[in-house]
């Protein structure tokens, strides 16, 4: 790999984890603050940094026949190409994810041509001379394109004002480039003297296929994360991550040459067919990405929030690549008959990705009621922001609710979970279901029947004193115990 690319690259990346290790004042997301489902879909536009291969293991060759005539090497590589990614996956309550993603690039063919004329007169005697003329052509063509899959788990939490998101997980990535070449010679031989007279006429030509293959599979850890910008919900996001690939490493030639005699109609005199097995071995691949953009999330209803991002990515795979001559021989000093090399793919990608509610709660089937009922009375226990954790004064609270059901022989309990509007819907929805939990878990302690509990949340749509967006109000973080 060219090493500017490789500066580019390592510096791509560390701008990434710069970005995602800064706080910034946000409610941010990734993928989703759940519970509940998401899916992701992104095009790329892939440049391909990596390194050109040539035809022949010399930059230029001559051909010593008559006028001297020179032909120079070919040095092609792949061209740019398009892309993208799917992913799937859940999130869960406790801020833990699941999630599995495909991704591929296919590239443009990179193709090359040139050719030189041969023409020489050799005398035979004072007045017959033989001539032969021709042309000397040659063409190089590298195709590429790859396909990678993903297994990650996740782990989100909130930092300060910042929401980041650690993982690992498992890659599995294949590569497939190809590299032929052709060169042919065609012309005639013939007398001058007394008249042109053609002896014969014909051609030589070879054409060899350079495939090179690697496939590995590897664990991958990354952080990524997402951070608003203000209340109007325009977010930065970024990610990095490392993985380090195991598998089978290919490097053949398909040769194929001929050469045909056609007048006189001799036909094809020689030719020969085989294949070379340059290198085959099993061998580790470091792979290495980040990405870094701009965002816009908004809500479509029914607990699904929508984002729309645009951003610029890289990533390498070290060793994957082969950049060794079509034509090489080593054994005659053409050499080497395989070199590794490096793949590099950068580009700019748009991403859709839609975060959806979370999972419908089962109904709790309600106990026969029991005589006399008690009369409906509410309990507010309230938390500190951003927590959900029960302080002295929530648990007089809740002790006073405990002991007035157990002495009106109440058959059901519901909690409902409220947040002030100070974070998205998503996340409030779920610190909502969190309080509720909270304190059915301690009225469950003070003797109350787990069956007869059941916990609602409603996050920030049903505040007890109306507010703006983002704002933090103390009376909004509550639970409401209902007997």
């Amino acid at each position: 790999m060219n090493s500017n690319f490789k500066t580019a690259l390592m510096s791509g990346v560390a701008l990434a984890a710069i970005a995602v290790a800064a706080p910034e004042s946000a409610n941010a997301q990734m993928y989703t603050t759940g519970p509940g489902f998401y899916i992701s879909a992104e095009g790329r536009y892939i440049f391909n940094g990596s390194d050109k291969i040539r035809d022949f293991p010399v930059n230029n060759f001559t051909i010593p026949v008559g006028p001297i005539s020179t032909v120079e090497a070919l040095k092609e590589k792949a061209g740019n190409g398009w892309g993208g990614k799917v992913m799937l996956g859940y999130r869960f309550t406790n801020n833990w994810d699941v999630g599995v993603g495909l991704s591929g690039g296919w590239h443009k063919n990179g193709k090359g041509s040139n050719s030189a004329p041969l023409t020489t007169t050799f005398p035979i005697n004072a007045t017959t001379s033989i001539t032969v003329t021709g042309t000397a052509s040659q063409k190089l063509k590298v195709k590429l394109d790859y396909h990678v899959g993903d297994f990650e788990a996740g782990y989100n939490w909130k930092m300060g004002n910042s929401n980041i998101r650690l993982f690992g997980g498992l890659r599995y990535a294949n590569f497939s480039q190809k590299a032929t070449g052709s060169i042919s010679l065609s012309g005639g031989v013939g007398t001058i003297g007394g008249g042109t007279t053609t002896i014969g006429t014909g051609t030589a030509s070879a054409n060899v296929r350079r495939k090179t293959t690697y496939w590995g599979v590897g664990p991958r850890i990354g952080v990524n994360g997402q951070f608003g910008l203000g209340a109007g919900g325009f977010h930065v996001f970024g990610g990095v991550s490392g993985a380090v690939l195991y598998g089978k490493y290919k490097d053949e030639r398909r040769i194929n040459a001929a050469v045909v005699v056609g007048s006189p109609p001799l036909g094809t005199i020689t030719s020969i067919s085989t294949k070379v097995k340059d290198k085959s071995k099993n061998k580790f691949v470091p792979n290495v990405e980040g990405e870094l953009g701009l965002g816009y999330t908004f809500g479509a209803g029914s607990g699904t929030t929508v984002s729309l991002q645009a951003g610029y990515r890289a990533d390498a795979y070290f060793g994957a690549a082969s950049k060794a001559d079509v034509y090489a021989v080593d054994a005659l000093g053409l050499g080497p008959d395989s070199k590794s090399d490096d793949y590099l793919f950068h580009g700019p990608f748009v991403r859709l990705t839609a975060t959806f509610g979370p999972a419908v709660m089962a109904a709790v089937a309600a106990p026969p009621p029991a005589p006399p009922p008690a009369p409906k009375k509410n309990y507010l226990v309230f938390f500190d922001f951003d927590r959900s954790n029960i302080t002295a004064d929530a648990q007089r609270v809740i002790e006073e609710a405990a002991t007035a059901a157990k002495a009106g022989n109440v058959a059901r309990v519901q909690l409902t979970g409220h947040t002030d509007r100070s974070g998205s819907d998503q996340y409030n929805m779920a610190l909502s279901l969190r309080r509720g939990e909270a304190v059915k878990q301690a009225l469950i302690r003070l003797g109350i029947p787990a069956a007869s509990i059941a916990v609602i949340g409603r996050g920030e749509s049903q505040p007890l004193v109306p507010t703006a967006d983002g704002v933090r109000e103390p009376q909004n973080r509550r639970v409401e115990i209902m007997l």
